[in-house]
Order: structure tokens, then C-alpha cells, then sequence
């Protein structure tokens, strides 16, 4: 009779500690700003947790910025001279950045896209031009006014055109595969998300039903797509677009009208904002507000998630003490192994 008294045991203790599993919370971590800066943004994450973001000084000039736990925050810098004003956009396992800095601004604010490598900048060039997403084979994607591009350094600054009777197109996001993503306008006029490869150039991503425009945001290894949608002419719905094309609706966080998503990662996580409040979606969650998975008292209000990463970090802006900055949300089950 043993074996059938351990067994009941056993099931008894799954049965207390399910709870405990299904409620993933988080703890937070202020990135800060630079000396004087009270705004400060996460705009992307290695899956160790080091971000990469932007911040101000107290000129109100801001600087693309790296984070780790280790080092803090560490300036940049831009194209010289330092009052050019960048942003880093995306980073990749080789802690490559991605990004833009302003060129001879004053007095006119052109941007050309960059590369941070081992903490010197490199100038990619282009045309009121951002790098906004790279991968781990260091290919950079981003605009370049007023289109989209890819960027390797054995084939420079490729155009990657627009959607049929389109003039401008934005790519924002790459996978490991070179699998782009980004958005593009058409003959109708309006904006529609597209996936672009190499054999098959730019594809139209379908909207929601009675929807007109759509933006693709962010794409995983999977090569599942997640951005916004219209659905009729009053909303806008946070969406997922899978392998096989099909788009499927989020929803929105109670008492909130839209939606938009940004980004996913390999377990198919999604993160975004619905009504300025940051949400998480999942398959066996739904969409959660993440702000009911932090601290009650951690006096944050987190409105804008713009990265996570396969371990389920998450990294973007929020406020605290009347102040916007970026933040980093770790799991509180999810150990970072290998990452010390």
C-alpha cells in the first residue's frame, strides 16, 4: 500500500504548487538616466539581460546607451561632435548595437544608421536613416527615406523596395533566418505589414477582417510575426501572424480600447501596449497587464514594452516618481544560467 500513499502525496503537492506556476510575477530594475536626464528608454535585450536603450541629459540632448548588471549605464556617444543627438535600437549575442545618430546637426537633424562595436561607432550612411533591428549574423535592417534596407558588410546597404504602387517602406525587425519584417504603404494608400526574404522579396500581410492597414513590429526564430491591426475604422488590435500566414487577434487589456504588440520571443511571449498600459501575452495566459505582475508597492506604472528575450525579460519605459525610465523585468522563477 506504500506506492498508492506516495502517489496521492505526489499529487497533492502538484495540486498546492500549480497556482504558484501559472502566476509568473516580476522583479524590476531601474535603468536610470545619464547625470541630470530624468527620461531614459529599453529599446532591446541580449538573453543574458544586458539592454539597450537611449537617455537625456539635463540639456535634454539624449545618447544611445548600453546597461548591464555589472557596469550600469554607459554612454554611447554619437557621431561627433557629443551634441549629436542617438539612439541604440537592437543588439545582438555578440553585443553588436544597432541604431542611429544625427549628422551635422545643428542645423539640420539628418540621421544616418549605425553600428556601436566594441564600444566605437561606425557611420552605415543613408538618408534620414535608422538601424533597427540586427541579428547574430550581424545583418542590420532599418530605412533609409525613403525605404526600407538591409545592411551586411559584405553587401553594403541593399533597397528593399516597397509593397505594389508603394513610395515608402520601414523594416524593423530581423530573425535569425534573415527574415524581415516591417511595413510598407500601397497603391490603396494605406500602410500594410509585410515579411520580406530573400526568395521571395516583399509579402503583404494580411489584416484582421474589415481591417485596412496593419504594421508588422517584431518576428522570432520561428518566424511567427506580431504587430497591429485595424479592424474596421474606430480600432486597432495587437496581433500574431503565423508561419502560415493567418493572423490571429490578441485582444485588448480590460477597460482599454486598442492594442499594438512589438515584440516575441521563442516560447511565443508577446509584448506590448493596450491603452498606454503594458501587457504580456501568451497561449496559456491570454493577454495580462504586467503591471498586475510586479510589486504593488514598486511605484512603477509600466506603459511601453518594446523587448523580451528568450529567458522572458522584458525591457521598455515606464514611470516612477513622476519620472520616465526604462526599466528590466526579470522573471522571478527564470534563472539566468551561463550568464554570469
Amino acid at each position: 500500500m506504500a506506492t498508492p500513499i506516495r502517489f496521492i502525496t505526489w499529487i497533492s503537492t502538484l495540486v498546492i504548487f500549480v497556482p504558484f506556476i501559472a502566476a509568473q510575477t516580476y522583479t524590476i530594475t531601474d535603468l536610470g538616466t545619464f547625470s541630470g536626464g530624468t527620461v531614459s528608454q529599453g529599446q532591446a535585450l541580449t538573453d543574458c539581460g544586458d539592454v539597450v536603450g537611449y537617455a537625456r541629459f539635463a540639456d535634454d540632448n539624449a545618447h544611445g546607451f548600453f546597461w548591464s548588471q555589472h557596469s550600469g549605464l554607459r554612454d554611447l556617444g554619437a557621431i561627433p561632435p557629443e551634441s549629436n543627438f542617438s539612439v541604440a535600437q537592437a543588439i545582438n549575442s555578440s553585443g553588436i548595437v544597432a541604431g542611429y545618430s544625427t549628422y551635422q546637426y545643428p542645423p539640420y537633424p539628418t540621421s544616418h544608421a549605425v553600428l556601436w562595436i566594441q564600444g566605437e561607432i561606425h557611420d552605415l550612411g543613408g538618408n534620414n536613416a535608422q538601424a533597427m533591428g540586427i541579428n547574430d549574423r550581424g545583418e542590420v535592417v532599418g530605412f533609409s527615406v525613403p525605404h526600407a534596407f538591409l545592411w551586411s558588410r559584405r553587401r553594403g546597404m541593399q533597397d528593399l523596395g516597397t509593397l505594389p504602387g508603394g513610395n515608402y517602406s520601414q523594416a524593423l525587425a530581423i530573425n535569425s533566418r534573415g527574415e524581415v519584417v516591417g511595413s510598407s504603404n500601397t497603391a490603396d494608400g494605406n500602410t500594410h505589414g509585410f515579411v520580406w526574404t530573400r526568395s521571395t522579396g516583399m509579402q503583404m500581410l494580411p489584416a484582421l477582417p474589415d481591417g485596412f492597414s496593419s504594421s508588422a513590429n517584431g518576428i522570432n526564430n520561428h518566424g511567427e510575426v506580431v504587430g497591429g491591426s485595424s479592424a474596421g475604422y474606430s480600432n486597432n488590435f495587437a496581433v500574431l501572424w503565423r508561419r502560415d500566414g493567418s493572423v490571429e487577434n490578441l485582444g485588448v487589456l480590460s477597460g482599454q480600447g486598442w492594442s499594438t504588440a512589438f515584440a516575441i520571443n521563442e516560447r511565443g511571449q508577446v509584448v506590448g501596449w493596450s491603452g498606454f498600459r503594458a501587457f504580456i501575452w501568451s497561449r496559456d495566459e491570454g493577454m495580462q497587464d504586467l503591471n498586475n505582475l510586479i510589486s504593488s508597492n514598486a511605484g512603477w506604472v509600466l506603459t511601453l514594452p518594446t523587448a523580451i528575450n528568450a529567458r522572458g525579460q522584458i525591457t521598455g519605459q515606464g514611470t516612477i516618481n513622476g519620472q520616465t525610465h526604462g526599466f528590466l523585468l526579470t522573471p522571478t522563477i527564470e534563472p539566468l544560467w551561463g550568464c554570469e
